[in-house]
């Protein structure tokens, strides 16, 4: 007789947006340290959060800017725009995820991933549409 176990897998679901402006849900929770999973998704060495509010983070390349084929990230820039982080364009891939009250990155609410995949910006309350 073997004893079977139940592991839970947590997953922390956050929305990768590529410099041609399309979205898609990937998890930072599986096989490998957030760190690890933010630098994959993005491509970089290195990253920085731009925190836009209390349920939204975007990860970004930290040396995207100054690359020598440095794209701007139109849709990730009006996001953080939206947000009130107006004094730079951000460059290459960003990752949206979100925050808990230690500042650990978790998943995203369902309601904000959904209107990044559709084109909407959350607000707080507000929704602004693209």
């Amino acid at each position: 007789m073997s004893a079977t176990s139940t592991q839970t897998t947590m997953t922390v679901q956050a929305v990768r947006i590529g410099v041609d402006g399309r979205p898609e849900v990937f998890d930072l929770g599986v096989g490998e340290s957030t760190g690890a999973a933010i630098r994959s998704a993005i491509g970089c060495r290195w990253f920085d959060v731009v925190r836009l509010g209390p349920d939204l983070d975007m990860w970004i390349d930290d040396e995207g800017a100054v690359l020598a084929d440095a794209q701007v990230n139109v849709v990730a820039t009006e996001i953080a725009r939206v947000y009130g982080a107006i004094w730079q364009p951000f460059c290459g891939v960003a990752v949206f995820a979100a925050h808990d009250r230690h500042g650990e990155t978790v998943g995203l609410s369902e309601r904000v991933r959904d209107a990044l995949l559709s084109g909407a910006i959350l607000t707080g309350a507000e929704v602004v549409s693209r």
